[in-house]
């Protein structure tokens, strides 16, 4: 496996146990998905070279994890 491919499994694994402790510490579940979410949209925004980028790149995101909830393996967090 590559360095870039670890590191993007990595940190999926990563945000999904932190919002799994969110959720377990008693934290609202859209509360804290949004303040998750807003923080990584706001990195992303500032870290891109344009708006088009970020938009693309928040897309393929997007398809991804709709196809990734649909797969019956994906079915719990």
């Amino acid at each position: 496996m590559d360095k870039a491919k670890d590191d993007f499994e990595s940190a999926s694994d990563e945000m999904d146990a932190l919002l799994d402790r969110f959720e377990q510490a008693g934290y609202n579940s859209g509360a804290a998905m949004g303040g998750a979410m807003q923080a990584i949209i706001f990195r992303m925004a500032i870290g891109a070279p344009d708006a088009a980028t970020a938009l693309g790149f928040m897309g393929s995101c997007m398809s991804t994890a709709a196809l990734m909830a649909t797969s019956p393996d994906e079915t719990e967090h």
